[in-house]
């Protein structure tokens, strides 16, 4: 079974070879959706496609927040994910977008729910003008279900099918291509009963092309916000060409790294890019004034926050439970991506943190360590160095060109090499990068103006 990585470069050499491009359907060329799941199936030999739970947890979540208020006016569409909600104060605010509903009065924020959770009550948000995206979804899954049993005409799907033999691959396109077109007709009909915005603003809009299709067809701008990673080494901005329709029209990113690349190296991907920073510090930097580890480190040398994540966490935990056994001197506190997550550490000086806000803790912590979240470059700004456990060179692959060790960045595949990177990082000072624009709100305030009157 093939890395991410490698995954991707085989993709780059399907997109040389064939014109992939040229697989459309209803005209709308349908491979830049496609290379997102055959990437999957690529590296690990699975197709995602919707499960029983997401069904339930949607079904579940229909009546969480008033359904009735997507037929007010509103002129700003907010696409969102309950799972990028940190906690602030004594409310659960969304890390990316939360300065733009609580600065624009008629904008809908439509949420997705959180497998684990659905959503959060009312009086744990900030936000008054708030749909569940799951009145879209069980629609969504209903048209996808209907379609089943008719073939979809894809123009020049010969080409697809050359590429599944040539790589000897096992991927059923066309469930994506109905997937595609079902979000399509899902937001279309929602359109059709509502008064339409004149901007859509989305956290993640190549999971959700349909939308962007329908939007473009209305005559409706969509606006991507950064919320991860967004450069040479994701899936959704490396391709070799993009479909216009499927695309958004602008894209605010975090800071001079990415507008870099989105109007230099990747000018396709959008027609106008601006940067924007990130909510969620600007909103840190107000609430989180106190050392939350003031009382461990009478004990302890360093203290050590670990960032999880969702794919490599029994992998990542491992290795910093060997490190725990070895430096009984330092205090780690280990925070998974998911709350549930199950871990088990032998070492007593580690902590599992769950349902956290990580930027309380990067602020206060002296070190950070992942394999390559990207809370590493929120630890650029709160000046603290990142240990990366380089494993599968996927770290080095994303970050190695932007973060160095001058940067307070380090690369390590042993236990062996922290020791060298940890005496070496206590006695050096670093140049952190300013990866993060300042004065987000009203930065994103701007850009939004031009789009609605």
């Amino acid at each position: 079974m093939m890395t991410y990585l490698e995954a991707v470069e085989v993709v780059k050499e399907i997109e040389k070879k064939y014109d992939v491009m040229s697989v459309r359907y209803h005209g709308v060329s349908v491979w830049p959706f496609l290379r997102l799941y055959l990437l999957d199936r690529i590296s690990r030999n699975i197709e995602i496609k919707a499960s029983g739970s997401v069904i339930r947890i949607a079904i579940r979540s229909l009546f969480s927040y008033n359904p009735f208020v997507i037929f007010k006016k509103h002129n700003i569409w907010l696409f969102v994910g309950c799972e990028r909600r940190k906690i602030i104060g004594d409310k659960m605010i969304h890390r990316v977008s939360g300065g733009i509903s609580v600065s624009f009065d008629k904008c809908l924020m439509v949420e997705k729910p959180d497998i684990r959770i659905g959503h959060y009550k009312r009086k744990q948000i900030e936000e008054t003008n708030i749909v569940s995206e799951s009145w879209l979804l069980i629609l969504f899954h209903l048209i996808l279900f209907l379609s089943k049993p008719f073939t979809p005409k894809i123009e020049n799907e010969s080409i697809i099918q050359q590429i599944l033999i040539e790589f000897d691959l096992k991927y059923d396109y066309r469930h994506y291509v109905r997937s595609l077109n079902a979000k399509r007709l899902a937001l279309r009909c929602l359109l059709a009963i509502t008064r339409k915005p004149e901007l859509a603003i989305m956290e993640c809009p190549y999971d959700s092309m349909g939308y962007m299709w329908a939007f473009h067809q209305k005559g409706i701008k969509v606006l991507e916000l950064q919320h991860g990673v967004a450069g040479p080494s994701h899936n959704a901005y490396n391709a070799k060409a993009y479909e216009k329709r499927m695309n958004p029209d602008c894209i605010c990113v975090y800071g001079s790294q990415e507008y870099k690349y989105f109007t230099e190296e990747e000018p396709q991907y959008a027609p106008n890019v601006y940067m924007t920073g990130l909510y969620m510090l600007e909103k840190a930097d107000q609430y989180f004034c106190n050392d939350i580890f003031n009382d461990l480190r009478k004990n302890y040398q360093k203290i050590i926050v670990c960032s999880g994540q969702q794919d490599f966490e029994d992998v990542f935990a491992s290795f910093i439970d060997q490190i725990a056994c070895v430096h009984q001197q330092l205090f780690f506190i280990y925070i998974p991506r998911r709350s549930d997550a199950i871990l088990h550490f032998t070492s007593t000086n580690i902590n599992i943190a769950r349902d956290v806000n990580i930027y309380q803790y990067l602020k206060w912590a002296d070190l950070h360590m992942t394999i390559s979240s990207t809370t590493c470059l929120e630890a650029q700004y709160y000046k603290k160095p990142t240990i990366f456990y380089d494993y599968n060179k996927r770290a080095s692959t994303y970050y190695g060109n932007q973060l160095l060790n001058r940067n307070g960045a380090y690369y390590i595949g042993t236990i062996e090499d922290f020791d060298v990177v940890y005496n070496e990082i206590t006695r050096s000072d670093f140049l952190y990068l300013e990866v993060f624009a300042h004065n987000h709100v009203d930065r994103i305030q701007k850009v939004i103006s031009e789009y609605i009157r």
